[in-house]
């Protein structure tokens, strides 16, 4: 008698714990309902164009144009894999190549923040005082003639004045370091590289219009937010093939 009640008191204790998850899949699946509810409007392909047109406008007021390979580079790099893994949607055809080429532009001036460093001189400032006699004039006084004058020149070391260094192939090294250690999860190193990678690039921040730059930034974020699967509206953006087999 003892081990019917127990087994009942289990049978019913398993029915209650299963009644319980599937009122906890039903609440979840009318929170998805809602919120596939709540797409809103679509927005026109245009937007994201228009708002990345203006983002190159911003970013060339604000940074120039890119001038290091490595810039283009890495943004065609990143163009390749966010509409390969699907991060962003592939507008229609009249709009996509115009919206492929100004992601990729605005994606090269974003990496002049990263990889804006260049060719500088480091030592530049570092000079050699030189005594240079003036020949006196041919009309000056006897004075002039009798008492030469002489001047201080700070002249170039060579080889130490003119030492330079290409600034963005160390940036370009300190951010596969960050990027590298992000992904292994050396959270430590990867603290460090970064670390490294902002004082590296602070001399390059200074010569920045950042008024402009501000508003590149806010222009790019919107522009990449409106062509991402995280806006509701961005499925009206057809991939090719998928809409017919949808069908």
């Amino acid at each position: 008698m003892d081990k019917e009640q127990q087994e009942h008191k289990a049978g019913t204790s398993d029915r209650d714990t299963l009644a319980g998850r599937i009122l906890r899949l039903e609440e979840r699946l009318d929170r998805l309902e809602g919120v596939r509810g709540k797409t809103g409007t679509v927005p026109h392909p245009a937007w994201p164009l228009a708002l990345g047109s203006a983002a190159l406008a911003f970013g060339y007021l604000g940074m120039g144009l890119p001038r290091h390979p490595y810039q283009y580079l890495f943004a065609g790099l990143l163009v390749l894999l966010a509409y390969h893994r699907g991060f962003l949607r592939l507008p229609r055809v009249p709009w996509r190549w115009p919206q492929i080429a100004a992601n990729f532009l605005s994606l090269a001036l974003f990496f002049m923040i990263v990889l804006g460093g260049g060719v500088r001189l480091p030592f530049a400032w570092m000079r050699s005082p030189g005594v240079v006699k003036t020949p006196a004039p041919e009309d000056g006084s006897w004075y002039r003639a009798v008492i030469p004058d002489y001047s201080i020149l700070w002249n170039n070391i060579p080889g130490v004045s003119d030492w330079s260094i290409d600034i963005t192939k160390v940036q370009a090294f300190l951010l596969i370091a960050t990027l590298a250690g992000a992904l292994f999860r050396f959270q430590g190193f990867a603290s460090i590289t970064a670390l490294a990678l902002l004082i590296v690039s602070i001399p390059v921040y200074l010569t920045f219009t950042w008024d402009w730059v501000v508003l590149f930034l806010v222009c790019v974020s919107v522009s990449l937010y409106l062509q991402s699967r995280a806006n509701p509206g961005a499925s009206a953006f057809p991939v090719p093939g998928v809409s017919e087999r949808l069908e």
